[in-house]
């Protein structure tokens, strides 16, 4: 599986690339676009409707939404390219060596992307028996963990902490005196800190809280923030998992492992299809290009 995702994010890498210089390489149509509406003309060629239409179509969908409520600033972005493209092949940089060797390489690594996509991702089907088969059998592998929610009051000293805890024996409210006092971000919510588990709040911070009973307010904790005073809101046991609540991961994790398996049985067959022999001093060659000298016939 970590193989076949180091190729499959180096191609999408790639193909990135290549859509990113085809944007540039494509340019707009040098003759008048038949009935489709003109948008924008740049020199003798045109921006028309229908490649907005296009070019909206082929965003990302996190660039989509963010492009459909600000079409103006896309059609800018299309008329700058075209400035960009004519400038540069009046240039001559479309004919520059680089330019054309990156393209190549891009071109590979999308076709290579295309083919396994066809020969791997397409061929990956992950039905609800499969899932629920998973499931039965890996029950211990999707469980909420043990989860604990508090609040806090963090003051910059002991002796502000003891005036809090006197505030609060007086019958002060905790999330009032919180907003009035507490230093910490969690102040303008009344001191909540949310639910978090084991191993995402400091030790000190997180001890206090394990022996606390829901609704116990703690003596004075110092950590490297201050000093906190702590009341334990909420405390959720360790639960299993639903089928339905599982479910989106249990397809990852299946359509992840079938995946690798797919990956690994193509180049395999692909190996003795094309029947593939590295010679034995292969590496040898390899390790000489670091520096070494290689040996030359005399």
């Amino acid at each position: 599986m970590i193989q076949y995702t180091k190729i499959m994010n180096r191609l999408i890498r790639a193909s990135i690339l290549i859509v990113s210089v085809s944007i540039c390489l494509a340019g707009c149509g040098s003759k008048t676009p038949g009935q489709d509406k003109i948008l924008v003309t740049v020199g003798n060629k045109f921006i028309t409707l229908g490649e907005f239409k296009q070019k909206l179509l082929k965003l990302p969908s996190y660039y989509k939404g963010m492009a459909e409520k600000n079409k103006k600033t896309l059609l800018d972005d299309m008329i700058m390219e075209s400035l960009f493209l004519e400038d540069a092949v009046r240039k001559g940089i479309d004919r520059d060596k680089e330019v054309r060797d990156i393209l190549e390489e891009a071109k590979k690594k999308i076709i290579m992307a295309k083919f396994m996509k066809i020969e791997v991702d397409d061929k990956i089907k992950i039905s609800e028996e499969d899932m629920r088969k998973y499931y039965e059998g890996h029950k211990n592998e999707y469980k909420k963990p043990e989860m604990w929610r508090a609040s806090h009051i963090l003051v910059a000293s002991e002796p502000e902490a003891k005036d809090v805890l006197a505030a609060l024996a007086g019958g002060k409210n905790f999330q009032e005196l919180a907003k009035e006092r507490s230093i910490d971000a969690t102040a303008a919510r009344g001191g909540d800190v949310g639910y978090f588990r084991k191993g995402q709040v400091v030790p000190e911070f997180e001890n206090a809280c394990f022996a606390l009973e829901t609704g116990q307010t703690s003596p004075i904790v110092h950590t490297q923030f201050g000093y906190h005073i702590i009341k334990l809101t909420d405390k959720r046991l360790e639960s299993q998992q639903s089928f339905e609540e599982a479910k989106p991961v249990i397809e990852n994790d299946l359509r992840a492992s079938k995946r690798n398996e797919l990956f690994g049985k193509l180049v395999i067959d692909l190996k003795n299809k094309y029947r593939v022999r590295v010679e034995d001093d292969a590496m040898k060659a390899i390790d000489a290009i670091n520096g070494k000298k290689e040996d030359r016939p005399r």
